[in-house]
């Protein structure tokens, strides 16, 4: 089966960012198919690697940017991938969002090459920029939700990454096809770091008494990491046990920053910057808690996001500032546990917590490695997201 995946935020291991779509597509290599991968990047660059051939573009895209630079990376990839999609040849032809414009060289190309389209969702667009306020024109409104409908009509299949996703898909278009592939754990990525924890622990300087709390992804004003900085301020104002790391960038690093030098935390030490992916496989296992951090909003609450996943491989128990789905699932099995969304409310709770030992730190990782290798585990989810992409290049209805 000859595979075109297109996806704007495509990234190799060993580079900061999202993982799935390689991860995706070396199994799909490894299957037996041809698979070529259409992304950005800061320069035209053909690269190839155990099989998958990845054509980037040169369409520069960073968390950090500004809104209006966002859409006009998006915009300029969806030109560009138009052409290049359009000139392989494919069984199959597969777009992910963010963004919803993916969908566009994904049909496009469908279209020429007379194949079967299959469209992710990964956010729902527009909804979800429109209730965070960030999309408020009337007409680029319109002409997203016209974009979103046509999508999941011209889509033989559409895969979410969430129940709620799903349900939001529904709710456009009630007679598409789909099938919910949530984010995945990559447990034996972690395997090492896991056994070796103690190890990794006293490479990273931290103690035996020290509670560690980690966090590694976007700084994106949807994520909500100045409460963690704040977390970590009100934490250390009333105990020398804790200590918070948070690794990444993005458009409230500077913010980040400003609230750690307030709180009289040396920015540097909690604020250490963007790490490849090997590294968090390495470092999250050593830490106590790993971190989940969201902004107040309902529209979010449907987010299948990626370090909670990551979480679990590691068999680290998730604090959570936010409801959704995700929560709910780890806290029925004990792998996650709710905080107040009030900084200081949030630390004497965590504080009281373990003093008290409410908190099962044993339980908690095991069931958190429990849930990763019996629902979430990467190669389950791929058989799960082949056995769509085989359906539609089938013409299976």
């Amino acid at each position: 089966m000859r595979i075109v995946y297109i996806h704007q935020h495509f990234n190799f291991p060993w580079e900061p960012g999202w993982q799935r779509p390689w991860q995706f597509a070396r199994r799909l290599a490894r299957a037996g198919h041809e698979v070529t991968v259409i992304c950005g990047g800061p320069q035209k660059q053909i690269q190839e690697l155990e099989g998958v051939r990845v054509h980037r573009l040169a369409v520069p895209y960073e968390n950090a940017m500004a809104f209006g630079q966002r859409v006009r990376s998006f915009i300029s990839f969806m030109t560009r991938a138009c052409f290049y999609a359009s000139r392989v040849k494919a069984d199959v032809v597969f777009s992910s969002s963010t963004p919803l414009t993916t969908a566009v060289p994904g049909i496009v190309a469908a279209k020429l090459r007379r194949a079967p389209f299959v469209f992710e969702v990964r956010d729902l667009w527009p909804e979800a920029p429109v209730a965070l306020g960030f999309l408020k024109n009337r007409t680029a409104i319109r002409a997203a939700q016209r974009l979103e409908k046509f999508a999941y009509r011209s889509a033989a299949h559409v895969i979410a990454l969430s129940p709620g996703m799903e349900e939001g898909i529904k709710r456009v278009w009630p007679k598409a096809r789909t099938t919910v592939v949530p984010n995945a754990s990559d447990v034996e990525n972690f395997a090492a770091a896991r056994q070796n924890r103690d190890v990794v622990r006293a490479e990273l300087g931290w103690s035996e008494d020290e509670t560690v709390l980690f966090y590694a992804g976007s700084f994106g004003v949807t994520y909500d990491v100045p409460w963690l900085v704040r977390l970590a301020g009100e934490l250390a104002a009333r105990s020398s046990t804790f200590r918070v790391v948070a690794y990444g960038e993005g458009a409230d690093t500077e913010n980040c920053r400003r609230i750690a030098t307030e709180y009289g935390l040396p920015p540097l030490e909690v604020l250490p910057g963007k790490i490849p992916r090997t590294e968090i496989e390495r470092m999250l296992p050593a830490a106590d808690f790993a971190v989940s951090t969201l902004v107040d909003n309902p529209a979010l609450e449907v987010n299948s996001l990626n370090k909670v996943f990551d979480a679990l491989a590691a068999a680290r128990p998730v604090l959570f500032n936010h409801n959704g789905w995700l929560p709910d699932v780890l806290d029925a099995h004990g792998a996650g546990f709710r905080l107040s969304r009030d900084p200081a409310e949030a630390a004497v709770d965590l504080i009281q917590r373990l003093e008290e030992g409410a908190v099962d730190s044993e339980g908690a990782s095991r069931a958190a490695l429990e849930l990763a290798r019996t629902q979430f585990d990467r190669d389950l989810l791929f058989n799960r997201f082949l056995d769509v992409l085989e359906a539609a290049a089938a013409g299976v209805k």
